[in-house]
């Protein structure tokens, strides 16, 4: 039986098999370019004044016109309006608690079982994380310090 991660895999290979997506580091089928016509090196065009500014040869002082406006700088958005362009929540997702982010490395072997009870379980990973955490720390009877300090400031 496929695992998640197998099946995650698979499906990005199909995706980028189906757009033929070519690897820009891939040189196969690339033409040599001709070393002794300097011209030719630019690609289509052999014009000698092809720049990437296209003001090659103009004299130095001249311009075709006024100088343009400078733009203003885009301006900031609100946190207020930040909030009010997010998007909606979709219907029937309640907001869940508030939680903090966290970032760990875990061993291979615990990801692929954590990959296997998100499979068996059909929990989500953080779900699953936090109930081994919080049966981790009523093991260790280890409290919240936050609860005596909300306690204290009722």
């Amino acid at each position: 039986m496929a695992t998640f991660a197998d099946k995650a895999r698979q499906a990005q290979q199909e995706k980028r098999a189906g757009r033929d997506e070519k690897d820009p580091a891939d040189l196969s089928g690339a033409q040599e370019p001709d070393w002794d016509n300097p011209g030719t090196w630019g690609g289509e065009s052999s014009d000698a004044d092809d720049s990437a500014s296209g003001n090659a040869g103009d004299p130095v002082g001249e311009n075709d016109g006024p100088e343009p406006e400078p733009e203003a700088p885009p301006k900031r958005p609100s946190p207020a309006a930040k909030v009010a362009a997010r998007a909606p929540r979709r219907r029937g997702r309640p907001r869940g608690p508030e939680r903090v982010a966290l970032t760990v490395r875990i061993l291979p072997v615990n990801d692929r079982k954590l990959t296997a009870a998100v499979e068996q379980t059909g929990l989500n990973p953080q779900t699953l994380v936090e109930e081994a955490l919080e049966a981790h720390f009523r093991r260790l009877k280890i409290q919240d310090p936050g609860a005596a300090k909300q306690e204290g400031a009722a």
